[in-house]
């Protein structure tokens, strides 16, 4: 079983008096949302500097305010400034070749999920990081997730029985971004919340059960199924364009089911076959703000695993996606 991401309850300003100073490769869409998040944690004195680089010039100035410089290239960004820790938050195909070198700048490296594009690059990059005696942390968010965490900590109480179903939807109303995969975006959150929520039992067969595909012959929606030993499975359903937002885990047991919506909510709502209740959680944090907190805690070594998730759960997700993947190129061949 993995270790799960756990934080202390002190004060940052025991570790890091001074704040560590962060830098993040890509400025897109969710590398913007980093930055709004890290400019919170700026203000509380967690981060001391934000630095910032894209390959496009003119963000400077959409990010203005963000941070404290800007670059157009990586290496200049690492050059200039000695970071503590450093993101990238950019197309997967980038990530091994990004990771490899910049792990020399820095205490701390978080990779956007997924860690690369395959086993090997996944591989790859982790030796590298042991090799130069880091920290990783690769960003699947939702182990983060207050709402699914305290689901867990039910299930592991038998709120509901044994887990033996979980139905994963991530389904959004937004247009699919530029060379949209939904495996590599969206799918793998499904992948790996089963995975978690299963205690790391690896699946044992993976099916893909829709597929749709743009004028591009590019996938934007899939409806997977996994299977696990003992009877186990999970149904992961994703995709854009979305005629509704949804953001939904079903938990499915033998005395019950929860319900955690993902969006916009505070509960999650048992049914058992004894009673129906909703669980109220307070001071929830978003759950990019909590993988931060636990970067900040790896930065300083207190309580965190060098690399989370463990390498073999990040080596199953990946092995599990490229299988689905690759179920994808027979589908795709075929019609």
């Amino acid at each position: 079983m993995d270790e799960r991401a756990t934080l202390s309850n002190r004060h940052y300003a025991d570790c890091n008096s001074m704040g560590a100073k962060v830098g993040i490769i890509g400025c897109g869409r969710w590398g913007t949302v980093h930055l709004n998040t890290l400019n919170s944690l700026k203000k509380i004195g967690v981060i001391s500097e934000i630095h910032a680089c894209d390959l496009i010039p003119s963000k400077e100035i959409e990010l203005k305010g963000l941070i404290d410089s800007f670059c157009a290239n990586w290496q200049t960004m690492v050059e200039s400034v000695d970071l503590d820790i450093v993101a990238i938050v950019t197309p997967v195909e980038t990530h091994c070749e990004l990771a490899l070198q910049v792990i020399d700048y820095c205490k701390v490296l978080f990779i956007e999920k997924p860690i690369g594009l395959t086993q090997l690059e996944a591989s790859a990059i982790i030796s590298r990081v042991q090799e130069a005696g880091g920290n990783l942390l690769v960003g699947h968010i939702l182990r983060f997730h207050d709402l699914i965490n305290q689901a867990n900590d039910l299930i592991s109480k038998g709120t509901i029985g044994e887990l033996q179903r979980v139905d994963f939807s991530r389904i959004t109303t937004r247009a699919p971004p530029k060379n949209p995969n939904v495996f590599d975006a969206l799918a793998i959150h499904g992948i790996d919340t089963a995975c978690y929520c299963f205690d790391e039992i690896e699946p044992v067969r993976a099916s893909i059960d829709n597929l749709s595909f743009n004028n591009n012959n590019q996938p934007i929606h899939a409806r997977i199924s996994l299977e696990f030993p003992g009877a186990k499975e999970a149904s992961i359903d994703v995709g854009w364009n979305g005629d509704l937002e949804t953001r939904e885990i079903v938990f499915s047991g033998s005395n019950g089911k929860m319900i955690v919506e993902m969006k916009n909510a505070n509960s999650i709502k048992v049914l058992t076959n004894e009673y129906e209740q909703s669980i109220v959680m307070e001071n929830i944090q978003l759950p990019l703000k909590r993988e931060w907190e636990y970067i900040i805690e790896a930065l300083n070594a207190k309580n965190c695993s060098p690399i989370y998730p463990s390498p073999s759960s990040i080596f199953q997700c990946m092995k599990w996606l490229e299988i689905i993947k690759n179920k994808m190129n027979i589908i795709t061949v075929d019609n």
